[in-house]
């Protein structure tokens, strides 16, 4: 049987006074830093995801950034070639234009030199035929008569080519 002993009596009592020692100065101490340090954790990982989704959220607006720089850039680039395109047009308008002015200037210049040189042959001509009168006639005949008779040669010969014209 069992014998009642003091001895187990007192252990047992120094056991339950133990145990509320260790409760109280080793189990709650402990309990305590072990609860900060999950909170702390906890506060840590709730600060990386913060860091997280600011990280994404400022890549999201650098890739918003660069796709606007893209389409900005497309669009200057755009620009420029319908600039270059005008203002090729407008050399290319600037440089018919003048080509036509040029063609213009060239044509009535020759038509002025071919009057020359058809006014300069009537007067070789009727200065050939007065010559040619005067030997015919074997006379000499004055200056004023000449000179009528040359004026009166051009006349005709210009009224010819005007007809002809």
């Amino acid at each position: 049987m069992l014998k009642f002993d003091w001895n187990f009596l007192i252990m047992l009592f120094n056991l339950v006074i133990f145990f509320v020692l260790m409760k109280v100065f080793l189990f709650k101490p402990i309990t305590r830093v072990m609860e900060k340090r999950k909170e702390m954790i906890n506060k840590q990982f709730q600060e990386a995801d913060e860091a997280n989704a600011q990280a994404q959220e400022l890549k999201k607006q650098y890739e918003d950034k660069i796709e606007n720089i893209n389409d900005e850039s497309q669009r200057i680039i755009g620009e420029a070639k319908e600039n270059a395109r005008v203002e090729a047009s407008k050399i290319i308008e600037r440089a018919e234009g003048d080509a036509d002015k040029l063609l213009d200037e060239a044509k009535k210049q020759a038509i002025v030199e071919r009057e020359n040189e058809m006014r300069a042959a009537r007067e070789n001509i009727a200065e050939l035929a007065m010559e040619a009168a005067a030997k015919v006639v074997g006379a000499n005949v004055s200056d004023k008569t000449n000179s009528d008779i040359f004026d009166e040669f051009l006349n005709e010969s210009s009224d010819g080519n005007e007809s002809e014209n």
